[in-house]
């Protein structure tokens, strides 16, 4: 491809880096009119995205170039990556200008709120094609509390963004936030910036950090290390000059503003001169460490150089201090954060590894253990379970939860409590995280006084008896009203403990059949209502994804929803586009392995192999596949549902289920992988592609025969 005269110089390096990584990879078919300095500039801008999308979610060159949506009814988004183990979803945005002079207007602000609103009421059927391989995941990002958005503008210009954008964003982010900490938010990237990381390349440059720290200990034998206590103002400093790069060598970076993090920011902006009591600290790991100022006495001030650095353990810390500090400097600056600092200089060989992991895997004390194993009340409920009801309640972190049938789990004990309470807010704090019902005040209005078994075990039975109904109601939306199924669903059961007889659940009198039998038809009135009651009073266009979270909001939705609910039996009129309908103009594709099964594209017995997607599935499964090279392969049958014969076991699975195979038998912790998987994605023929990619190919082929 021609490049276009008279880019500037950090341009053109970066036009070159976009050809070199992804020349032959993005997708150009619906650009092949074009005239070619048309053609070249769209390859540009496509691929100024993918490049993006590559150093922010850690893809491969071809998972980038998938990543890639651009083109007609993108709805303002040209690329979708996902980090975080999955629950960080990024939308990109790119403008290419051969002179460097993007920008990025009003208009482009609008299409990006126009792509978030439709991507929050699921009305997927607005994007094209592409963006199928990612709407399950996107789904699992909105529905999961722990999910973060971030919109990405990615500029070959200067990257300030005008007032009236900032304004826009804002509105935005202030919009989507009501009811979470900070699920949206927004990052440019500049013409510099991008040049930069161009620059840098894959090994980014080494982080050289200093700490003045006082209270300090040297260990010189066997390696040279540092022990002491630093300004936590100066830790804040090392988060806002090099980001998530500071943990690039921890097993993993900073999970966001999770329960734990957010008690993190409350200590230091509450109680700064506790924090040093409270906090485990930080580990660092460096190249090399220097002394540029010290003192014989270990109450006088040493300030610690490090070369090579990167912080293994204490990546919540880190980025909680970095929380705080943007929201009140002047109280961080009265915390202290205890430091440790290796210098992995004249380390055997494995030794920084070791410290990683060692400084990551020892067992950690959670609230949940604090509030409830000490608890006595838990051991009477266990005791009355088993003599009342003869079921089993598990209430210990390890202790496997027991079958639905044969009893229930302190989690989804407290859980079904707070749905079952009359303060809607206890709801949403389920739902946003469940280490929420361990703080003290919340533990004490689900368990003091304790619950009786019956009233437990009956309101366990409510909440999975609204699940199911929930799933079976929620076939009938599409687009905002599926969103609203899919993500209310605390709020719905809460609903349903408002609307039904609770007079007597703590007895063995309670006629719990009765109340079972109402629940499906009353599950479907309700989220009826919920769904009009969200319209009414919000807005069509008001997000889903905060309103459900937001208190304020949830308590007048729960007092419309019951009065209509209580006066009469009907549902009511909602729009037609809430209710599925056939889509003859772009049918949706076929699933990958029935396709290439028909088709016959691959050859039986043929040998596939695993590959992982992201940085966090590589480190948590890689040592293991490398254990034996049979983990990682599977011969193909033309099998319609279990197609793949694993190496190690001889057995057939589906795509989705041998990953999910793979990931239970390598331990990787289900809290903290992805809660969704395209298996399809992960098998690939050598020299071929992933069964995904297949699969399309033979669909495009099939629609060019179509043409013919």
């Amino acid at each position: 491809m021609a490049k276009p005269g008279g880019m500037p110089l950090r341009v053109r390096h970066v036009a070159d880096a976009l050809h070199k990584e992804f020349d032959g990879l993005i997708h150009m078919a619906d650009s092949t009119k074009m005239a070619p300095e048309e053609f070249e500039r769209k390859f540009l801008s496509r691929a100024l995205a993918a490049f993006v999308a590559r150093r922010r979610a850690d893809l491969t060159p071809e998972q980038a170039a998938e990543a890639v949506i651009d083109g007609a009814n993108d709805v303002g988004i040209d690329a979708i990556a996902f980090t975080d183990n999955g629950l960080h979803l990024l939308l990109i945005q790119s403008k290419w200008k051969d002179k460097g002079t993007a920008g990025f207007g009003i208009d482009d602000a609008r299409a990006f709120w126009d792509g978030l609103t439709s991507i929050d009421q699921q009305k997927f059927e607005r994007f094209n094609e592409r963006f199928e391989a990612h709407a399950e995941q996107v789904k699992a990002v909105l529905a999961d509390p722990r999910g973060r958005i971030t919109l990405v503008v990615v500029l070959m210009g200067e990257g300030a963004l005008s007032a009236a954008v900032l304004e826009r964003f804002q509105a935005l982010e202030d919009e989507f936030n009501v009811g979470f900490d900070k699920k949206l938010g927004h990052e440019v990237w500049s013409l510099q910036r991008v040049w930069e990381a161009v620059r840098d390349g894959l090994a980014e440059p080494p982080i050289h950090l200093s700490a003045h720290m006082d209270e300090w200990l040297r260990i010189g034998e066997p390696y040279d290390a540092y022990q002491g206590r630093v300004s936590a103002v100066e830790i804040a400093q090392w988060y806002e000059a090099n980001g998530d790069r500071l943990f690039s060598k921890n097993i993993r970076r900073s999970l966001g503003l999770t329960a734990v993090n957010y008690e993190l920011v409350n200590t230091l902006l509450t109680s700064p001169d506790d924090f040093w009591y409270f906090n485990n600290g930080i580990t660092v790991l460096c190249d090399r460490v220097d002394r540029k100022a010290w003192s014989l006495s270990h109450k006088g001030p040493a300030e610690v150089l490090m070369d090579g650095a990167s912080v293994v353990n204490g990546a919540q810390t880190v980025a909680a201090i970095a929380e705080a500090a943007r929201r009140n400097p002047d109280q961080v600056a009265e915390a202290y954060v205890a430091v440790k600092v290796v210098s992995t200089g004249n380390c055997p060989e494995g030794f920084g590894n070791s410290v990683t992991r060692a400084t990551n895997v020892q067992n950690r004390v959670e609230q949940r253990d604090l509030v409830v194993a000490l608890d006595p009340a838990q051991v009477e409920i266990r005791e009355d379970f088993a003599l009342s009801l003869d079921k089993t309640y598990t209430f210990r972190r390890g202790e496997p939860d027991p079958l639905p049938e044969a009893g229930c789990s302190v989690v989804q004990a407290a859980t079904a409590l707070a749905c079952a309470h009359r303060k809607v807010d206890l709801a949403i704090r389920a739902k946003r995280s469940t280490d929420l019902l361990w703080e003290a005040e919340t533990y004490a209005l689900l368990f003091k006084p304790a619950p009786s078994a019956f009233q437990i075990w009956h309101s366990v039975v409510i909440m999975r008896a609204v699940g199911a109904a929930l799933q079976d109601a929620k076939i009938q939306w599409t687009g905002r009203a599926r969103s609203v199924a899919d993500q209310a669903d605390f709020l719905v059961t809460h609903i349903v403990f408002r609307c039904i007889d609770l007079e007597g659940i703590e007895t063995p009198d309670y006629d719990l059949t009765s109340v079972l039998a109402r629940i499906p038809d009353l599950v479907a009135t309700i989220l009826a209502w919920l769904i009009a009651a969200i319209d009414s009073e919000f807005g069509v266009t008001s997000f889903i994804s905060s309103t459900i979270m937001n208190p304020s909001r949830c308590v007048q939705l729960v007092d419309l929803v019951v009065a209509h609910v209580a006066d009469t039996a009907l549902v009511p009129d909602l729009p037609a586009d809430y209710k599925p309908a056939p889509r003859p103009k772009r049918p949706r594709r076929p699933n990958a392995v029935p396709t290439l099964v028909d088709a016959g594209r691959i050859q039986e017995g043929i040998i596939l192999s695993f590959e992982c997607a992201t940085k966090p599935e590589r480190e948590a499964i890689e040592r293991w596949l490398a254990e034996d090279y049979r983990r990682g392969q599977a011969a193909w049958t033309n099998d319609r549902s279990k197609p793949l014969v694993w190496a190690v076991d001889g057995k057939k699975y589906s795509p989705t289920g041998l990953v999910t195979e793979i990931w239970n038998r390598a331990g990787w912790d289900p809290e903290v992988r992805p809660v969704a998987v395209q298996g399809p994605s992960r098998w690939a023929i050598k020299g071929e592609g992933t069964l995904w990619q297949l699969a399309l190919d033979v669909l495009a082929q099939r629609e060019a025969g179509y043409d013919e």
